[in-house]
């Protein structure tokens, strides 16, 4: 991710760290909380084995404030929640 991004941006990856080899995964996701509450659901893929990658579509970042993500993964047997990762998203001209 840059620096900063702002409200309306698009294409920008968000990557986290899993830690672990997850290049089986069968699924890989963010579940995120935008500012004011709203849940989603951002599917990613695996990058580098270890890594979430999603790039931000239309409409992922619609609201300014602090976005809160855990990475989801599916893996063999096992499923399961990541840390939480949170930043903040500007309106622009901040």
């Amino acid at each position: 991710m840059a620096d900063k991004s702002y409200v309306g941006d698009i294409g920008t990856v968000i990557e986290i760290d899993i830690g672990e080899d997850i290049s089986l995964a069968s699924l890989v996701k963010f579940y995120v909380r935008k500012p004011g509450g709203t849940i989603v659901e951002w599917v990613g893929s695996v990058y580098d084995n270890n890594y979430i990658r999603y790039t931000t579509v239309e409409d992922d970042f619609d609201v300014a404030g602090e976005y809160a993500v855990n990475p989801y993964i599916e893996i063999g047997g096992w499923k399961g929640t990541g840390e939480t990762v949170e930043f903040y998203i500007f309106n622009k001209y901040v």
